[in-house]
């Protein structure tokens, strides 16, 4: 046992077991995301698929969800978010790879998760936020997920402007509070060829990936696939 753990011991979220941020008991009461959906309707899609009615320029090819925001999924989310509990990175990193290898696709259409290559780039802060929490919660979470997955990890975006947050505004309002946020990061292209999962935490209403997903596929970026831990 380090000092860290002696100082801050690891509870679970759910229900207090010691050790572990998340135990075995209360990972099985966490619901899944079913169904997945469309990232541009947001209605029930097979495998998260775009549906081919709903085609617009520069639009993810699908999403990817793990849980709902509910329960002790959300109390792991706001620990690591809001309380900068950076441990819980590994763990919920190796969380979502193990879902990726576990999914059973319905559809052709749908990447083989466990088989796969892709770029993984996940959603950034701006500088001064992340200086200020001292890590981006996004990024460790997809260091471990890369890992696991035998995947590249690339900050291929950056914040132009600091944003206030989104929690609490209204769609119309997140998006407006979102727009033109994201620029590609010095020597972004040199990665054009690559399949990219681009990676945040939540799924609200979408505008942060469907902002950061229009930057790429502008930018030359043909395939963009969307991945969070939860709607």
């Amino acid at each position: 046992m380090s000092i860290l753990d002696f100082l801050f011991p690891r509870r679970c979220v759910g229900c207090g077991e010691s050790g572990v941020y998340f135990c075995s008991g209360c990972r099985g009461l966490a619901k899944s995301h079913f169904p997945q959906i469309c990232p541009v309707c947001e209605r029930g899609s097979i495998d998260g698929l775009k549906h081919k009615w709903c085609y617009k320029s520069y639009t993810p090819e699908g999403l990817i969800v793990m849980w709902k925001y509910e329960g002790a999924p959300r109390k792991l989310i706001a620990q690591i978010k809001y309380e900068y509990v950076s441990d819980l990175a590994s763990e919920l990193g190796e969380e979502l790879a193990g879902f990726l290898k576990g999914y059973e696709r319905s559809s052709l259409g749908c990447p083989l998760w466990a088989k796969d290559k892709f770029l993984v780039v996940p959603i950034p802060l701006h500088w001064k936020r992340k200086n200020w929490r001292g890590f981006n919660h996004t990024e460790e979470v997809a260091r471990v997920l890369g890992s696991n997955m035998g995947w590249q990890v690339e900050n291929l975006l950056e914040r132009a402007r600091p944003t206030k947050t989104q929690v609490g505004l209204k769609g119309k309002e997140r998006r407006k509070n979102i727009q033109g946020v994201f620029g590609l990061s010095p020597g972004a292209l040199a990665f054009r060829d690559f399949e990219i999962l681009l990676f945040d935490d939540v799924w609200t209403t979408g505008s942060t990936v469907l902002e950061a997903t229009r930057v790429l596929k502008e930018a030359g970026f043909r395939r963009v696939w969307c991945l969070t831990l939860a709607r």
